[in-house]
């Protein structure tokens, strides 16, 4: 009959093999959704440091030749936060790639944070599109991470 064969660790159980499609689109989104709030944050710093400088000079886009310290620090200062949390979203999903507890544990963090953001943006914001899009790109993300079986036992320490 021949040598006996080898069992791989994804031939044991299809419960215990990890989805790695919806892994790999977890990664896509935070990389996506992380790339765009680094470059709102960026974009926020730059207005800010504008609005310190005294102003555009452009009529009817911030025209204050006193400048705003007040206005402008806290442009700064949420411009500054936005890439803080935008950073930690790539090092999430940099760090998905090796599937460890600490990793999943933070993604579901980052997630839960970013839906409670979108909802505070949804209720006080003039336009509540980019709230929705927030909450349901991450909503997306927390049910590939948290509802197939395979997703969450992907994370699972070896024994």
């Amino acid at each position: 009959m021949g040598a006996p064969r080898q069992m791989r660790s994804y031939d044991r159980s299809s419960a215990t093999r990890p989805n790695l499609g919806a892994l790999r689109v977890a990664r896509w989104l935070f990389w996506t959704q992380s790339a765009g709030w680094m470059l709102v944050g960026a974009l926020l710093v730059i207005g800010g440091l504008i609005v310190l400088s005294g102003g555009s000079g452009l009529p009817g886009i911030v025209n204050d030749p006193a400048g705003d310290p007040p206005l402008g620090g806290w442009i700064v200062g949420s411009g500054l936060l936005v890439a803080v949390v935008a950073s930690w979203g790539i090092w999430t999903g940099l760090s998905m790639r090796r599937l460890t507890r600490r990793s999943y544990i933070c993604a579901l963090i980052f997630c839960g944070i970013w839906i409670v953001l979108g909802a505070v943006w949804v209720r006080i914001a003039t336009t509540p599109i980019p709230g929705i899009v927030v909450i349901v790109m991450n909503a997306f993300i927390l049910v590939g991470l948290v509802a197939p079986s395979s997703s969450r036992a992907a994370f699972r320490p070896r024994t």
